[in-house]
């Protein structure tokens, strides 16, 4: 039985990885079709979000439109053409909703795109006029979330949400009642029981706004439109997105070898893809001391932002009846999310004070008594060799009345299909 492609928001600060992730989702529309392209800051600031959005659009037009791209190739991008449904672009929040604003260019330089910008001749340029189907509009990102949600059925639209969780935020603000129409979150976000990469405790796009993330898990579940449930958010943290890599010699190509070896120049997506990739190569391999190096461990392109795209496109949603899967599991996860403290900003803080040593135990007095421990650990029934799995640690936080509160709690991502499909779907995907 043939499904029809789920409707998608992709919430994005471009980012090397959030293009490569556009990049993806354009590439799938057989499971999703995208509406809308939501800008936020970020990997950089929103003036560049919005310019690396229409450069990505021209290189790829030109992409397609090459003799030499192959038929398949252009067949999976048959959606980004003049004729296709229009892509709504619109730009959101310049900034978080509390607090000093952060950008990570230190990985993905000041453009966003480690210096694209600034090349000398502009190989890549932004297009006087964006690049069909993309449809830039004046209306806010929250605005446009908003919309695409009352387009559609309830619970029928799922947002991919890559960058600071801003603009869902306001969103949700905005319209409450509109919001928790939406069908799934798939958040790429947050540390549980892994350092950050931003701080010692905290990823990126937490550090980055920490208000949003707990007007999403801590204020939603309070208001009244969501008649005591919470939103469907599931977490893709960091605990299982680094463990999702591409070779970047697989993605940094000049020239390269055909099977038949001939040697053949790098396509322009190809090269655009290369170029914006040099800095966060060289950011990454830097990390292994000299002696230590070796590009099996460490010339490893940590694929964050595409698992996020990967889970919107394959995970099911709860209104299919669960939201287990294709081959993704997920485990209830309560934290709270620290958003001011000069060294623990962004820092998912989960309460282990019951949770001692693994073990599943009841605890005696005061408020421990209401507080119960649970582990699970998952693994895909497809093929357990080489599924991606992790062991999540839940204290439930429970109501007086027995009642499970959803005040502070995320389905987290624990298992993927497998690292090894995940590399081989997205190279293939994306015509690399």
């Amino acid at each position: 039985m043939t499904t029809s492609p789920v409707p998608i928001i992709i919430d994005t600060d471009p980012g090397v990885d959030d293009v490569l992730a556009i990049l993806l989702a354009l590439a799938s529309p057989d499971e999703v079709s995208v509406k809308a392209l939501t800008l936020t800051f970020g990997n950089t600031t929103l003036d560049h979000a919005y310019a690396n959005v229409l450069r990505t659009g021209a290189v790829l037009q030109r992409h397609l439109a090459d003799p030499a791209t192959s038929d398949a190739v252009k067949h999976r991008y048959r959606n980004f053409s003049a004729d296709a449904d229009p892509i709504i672009v619109a730009s959101g929040s310049t900034q978080p909703l509390e607090g000093k604003m952060y950008t990570a260019s230190y990985f993905h330089g000041r453009d966003g795109l480690t210096g694209v910008h600034w090349l000398p001749n502009d190989p890549f340029p932004v297009p006087e006029k964006p690049t069909a189907p993309l449809a830039p509009t004046e209306k806010h990102a929250a605005d446009v979330i908003l919309d695409v949600i009352r387009q559609h059925p309830p619970q029928t639209v799922r947002i991919a949400a890559l960058g600071p969780l801003t603009n869902l935020a306001t969103a949700f603000r905005k319209d409450p009642e509109t919001f928790a129409k939406v069908g799934a979150i798939s958040v790429m976000g947050g540390a549980f029981d892994v350092p950050g990469n931003t701080s010692p405790v905290a990823e990126f796009n937490w550090y980055a706004d920490p208000y949003s993330v707990r007007v999403l898990i801590d204020e939603a579940p309070r208001h009244p439109a969501l008649q005591g449930k919470r939103l469907p958010i599931q977490v893709l943290a960091l605990d299982i997105t680094s463990n999702h890599t591409v070779p970047y010699s697989r993605l940094v190509k000049a020239t390269y070898e055909t099977p038949n070896n001939t040697p053949q120049r790098a396509s322009h997506l190809e090269k655009f893809i290369g170029t914006f990739l040099t800095h966060p190569r060289a950011y990454t391999n830097n990390m292994a001391a000299p002696q230590e190096f070796h590009p099996d461990k460490h010339d490893l392109f940590q694929a964050h932002d595409p698992l996020a795209i990967a889970h919107a496109m394959f995970a099911p949603m709860l209104s299919a009846g669960k939201i287990d899967g294709n081959g993704w599991k997920h485990a209830e996860r309560r934290f709270q999310i620290e958003t001011s403290g000069d060294l623990t900003r962004g820092f998912a803080v989960v309460d282990r004070r019951f949770t001692a040593n693994g073990s599943s135990r009841k605890t005696g007095g005061n408020r421990a008594e209401d507080l119960e421990r649970e582990e699970k650990e998952f693994h895909t029934i497809e093929n357990p060799d080489v599924a991606v799995h992790r062991t999540s640690r839940t204290t439930k936080d429970k109501k007086k009345d027995g009642e499970e509160s959803q005040i502070g709690l995320v389905d987290e991502v624990v298992v993927s299909p497998g690292a090894d499909w995940f590399a081989k779907m997205f190279l293939e995907r994306i015509g690399l």
